[in-house]
């Protein structure tokens, strides 16, 4: 049976592996402790916080097909219900609510998790294994054998198992990621490094007490300190007694000061949102940053056949995300969805 190593285990790496795994030994090697790609959650008790993508869109037919026992669960409901747009010295602008907008009860990650749960739960799963390097092995591509060599960095591992041994490596990291893990040789490496993507700086602030803002989401600018807050405790299956925002500076704001002093970062980020909400994180018991470097595609993947990934056939590569078409949970999905498509008839 051919064995697919697919790196990352977020929606794109989740998506392939069930599509496959019928027809191909399924590995999945995943640099974080846990699954979840961009549906991120952070604990700091009492406090939770999504910190990564706050909800998901829910077009796709196939994507609601497959969400479908998520939703009648209760797992996945609407969110959010009362969205504004925040303009300074002025009241926020109430936004329509988007029928198609769904998020995560309890926290962003127990989707990913139960999707494994579901329909993944017997592969083999390498939590907390980063992998470094590829090797094509050319003789035994000759043979028709496993052609490729993972080099791997996993502190549970014993001396001979700090390798992965796989006929195709599919890659689902961000692009930058992609690219520096697959050789220069594979077919599609030019197009990985024609994507632009945007970082992303995360204030997580957490309030003993409910503040009443009147909104549950609200935008700001792409070029400004504050782009984006969420109220966790406004999701399903959250501490109600609690206010816990999550709060993402604008994508290309954040790309100007990837390179700054996080203090610096973190104090214009909690003036702006003084000055926009009224909200004060002095009176905050936690305040949590994160930094995400690859946040968000700038500039998706392009291409002369405008396929939602990449793939060379005769090396045995390939690649998917949401970069490849745009950055939404869902894009992860269709990107994952037409790789997975495109290799059952050649494993």
């Amino acid at each position: 049976m051919t064995r697919i190593a697919i790196i990352g285990a977020g929606m794109a790496g989740v998506t392939v592996a069930t599509l496959l795994k019928a027809k191909a030994d399924i590995i999945i090697v995943e640099k974080s402790r846990g699954v979840s790609g961009r549906l991120a959650h952070r604990r700091a008790a009492p406090f939770g916080f999504d910190h990564g993508a706050a909800y998901m869109t829910i077009r796709d037919r196939g994507f609601a097909d497959m969400l479908a026992p998520y939703l009648l669960s209760g797992l996945l409901q609407h969110w959010p219900q009362h969205p504004v747009k925040l303009r300074s010295g002025e009241r926020p602008e109430p936004l329509p609510h988007k029928s198609d907008s769904y998020a995560v009860s309890g926290t962003a990650s127990s989707l990913i998790k139960a999707m494994l749960n579901d329909h993944l739960s017997d592969i083999d799963m390498r939590l907390a294994t980063k992998a470094v390097q590829i090797t094509h092995d050319g003789e035994a591509a000759k043979a028709a054998k496993a052609a490729w060599r993972i080099v791997i960095e996993d502190s549970t591992a014993t001396e001979d198992q700090q390798e992965i041994i796989a006929d195709w490596v599919i890659s689902t990291a961000p692009a930058p990621q992609t690219a520096a893990l697959l050789p220069l040789s594979a077919s599609f490496h030019h197009q990985l490094s024609n994507v632009g993507t945007d970082g992303c700086f995360t204030l997580m602030l957490g309030f003993d007490t409910v503040l009443n803002t009147g909104w549950d989401a609200a935008w700001g600018a792409d070029d400004q300190p504050i782009g984006f807050i969420s109220d966790n405790r406004t999701k399903p299956g959250r501490d109600q007694a609690r206010t816990a925002l999550t709060v993402h500076a604008g994508n290309s704001w954040s790309s100007r000061h990837l390179a700054s002093d996080y203090d610096d970062v973190k104090a214009q980020m909690i003036a702006a949102l003084h000055a926009l909400t009224g909200i004060n994180a002095a009176s905050a018991s936690h305040i949590g940053f994160h930094r995400w470097l690859y946040a968000n595609p700038s500039r998706p993947l392009q291409g002369s056949e405008k396929t939602p990934f990449v793939m060379d056939r005769s090396m045995r590569l390939g690649a998917a995300g949401d970069w490849c078409l745009g950055g939404r949970i869902e894009n992860a999905y269709l990107s994952g969805f037409a790789l997975a498509r495109a290799l059952l008839p050649l494993i």
